[in-house]
C-alpha cells in the first residue's frame, strides 16, 4: 500500500499526453512507468541493474524499451524526449553535473525534467548527529547528499532552468500520516527535495 501511495504522489508531478515520450533514469523495477502504461505514452526506462530491469521488462507491455547499462552517457539522441524523471538517481553517479546535463541533453525544448535528490539536513539525520554523532547512512557505494542550495546550484550548473521545487517526505500509507509529515517538518529539513525543470 505504501508503494501505491508514493507512485500517486510522482504521477501527480507530471502531466503526460498520449503519444508523448517519457524516459525514466534509474527506472529500477518499473514500478513508476507501469503506472503510466493507460496514458497512450511511449514509455521508456534505463538501469544499470539487470536483476532490476529483468523484473520490469516482465511487468511492462514493452520490454524492448527497457535499457539495461550506464546512464552516462544516455543511449538516446538530442532531444527526443518530453518528461525526462530521475527519483533518487543523479546522487549515485560520479559526476552529478555530467548525469544531469545528459539529462538535459535528451529531453526536448520544451519538455519537462523531474529530479528527486536527497537532502543531507533531513531532521533524523540532524537528530542522529545532535543525538549520537551519526549523521547520514549511505546505504550505497556512490550516495552524494548535500543542501537544498547546493543542489539548486548543481542543477542549474547543468544548464537547467528550475520552474517548481517542493519537499518530499517518506510516503507513509496513512494520509493523515503524509500531510502531518508536510504541514511540520520545515522545507529545508525534508527527506527529499523535487526541482521541476525545464
Amino acid at each position: 500500500v505504501k508503494k501505491i501511495y508514493e507512485t500517486q504522489f510522482l504521477k501527480s508531478l507530471i502531466s503526460l499526453k498520449q503519444g508523448e515520450k517519457l524516459l525514466d533514469v534509474g527506472c529500477g523495477t518499473g514500478t513508476f512507468l507501469a503506472s503510466l502504461e493507460n496514458t497512450g505514452a511511449e514509455l521508456w526506462g534505463i538501469d544499470i541493474s539487470k536483476n532490476a530491469t529483468d523484473f520490469a521488462k516482465k511487468t511492462l507491455s514493452k520490454p524492448e524499451q527497457i535499457i539495461c547499462e550506464n546512464a552516462c552517457p544516455l543511449p538516446f539522441n538530442d532531444n527526443e524526449f518530453d518528461y525526462v524523471t530521475a527519483w533518487g538517481t543523479i546522487e549515485h553517479f560520479p559526476c552529478t553535473t555530467s548525469i544531469t546535463k545528459e539529462i538535459k541533453r535528451v529531453t526536448k525544448t520544451e519538455g519537462k525534467i523531474v529530479i528527486m535528490v536527497p537532502n543531507i539536513y533531513y531532521y533524523k539525520f540532524v537528530w542522529d548527529t545532535l543525538r549520537k554523532g551519526s549523521g547520514p547512512t549511505k546505504h550505497q557505494e556512490i550516495e552524494f547528499l548535500y543542501s537544498f542550495r547546493e543542489w539548486k546550484t548543481l542543477i542549474e550548473a547543468a544548464g537547467l532552468s528550475v520552474l517548481k521545487v517542493s519537499s518530499h517526505n517518506k510516503s507513509n500509507a496513512n494520509p493523515i500520516i503524509i500531510w502531518l509529515r508536510n504541514v511540520f517538518i520545515p522545507f529545508y529539513f525534508s527527506n527529499h527535495f523535487i526541482f521541476i525543470c525545464k
